[in-house]
């Protein structure tokens, strides 16, 4: 079992946020194609996560808990100062642990993301902003 929190303000641009279509400016001709900032992005969340990466990859079936948590906001009343708040602002959920299983797999965490088997993601507004991680191998087999 491998647990650990990484305090910051955890990104809102998705793998998918950083797809752009651009403009050739000799041609013309449009194209798709990734921004710099959700480069920039998936390097920074990569550099919080690279101390965490295991010594070997897992290669047995994993069930995965991960706590994304936004600080709060400015119009947060005062009485709800220290609960944890929903956040259903975008991105989705979906599309965030897509893009940190992607990260996790780029630092080889594990040999494939399909081996993700059971995942657990919640996204909300606290005072400790900060990922929350909680990976279990399953033993049975």
């Amino acid at each position: 079992m491998m647990e650990f929190f990484i305090k910051c303000n955890p990104p809102k641009t998705t793998a998918q946020a950083t797809t752009r279509v651009f403009k050739n400016k000799y041609t013309g001709k449009m194209f798709i194609g990734k921004s710099e900032k959700g480069r920039g992005v998936r390097e920074e969340l990569m550099a919080l996560l690279r101390p965490y990466t295991p010594e070997k990859p897992i290669d047995k079936p994993i069930r995965m808990v991960v706590e994304w948590g936004y600080p709060y906001l400015k119009s947060v009343r005062k009485r709800d100062i220290g609960k944890i708040l929903p956040c259903t602002s975008r991105p989705d959920c979906d599309n965030l642990a897509k893009f940190f299983l992607d990260c996790l797999t780029r630092l080889g965490f594990w040999t494939d993301d399909s081996l993700v088997y059971d995942l657990r993601f919640r996204k909300f507004y606290t005072q400790d902003a900060g990922i929350g991680v909680k990976i279990e191998e399953n033993e049975e087999n």
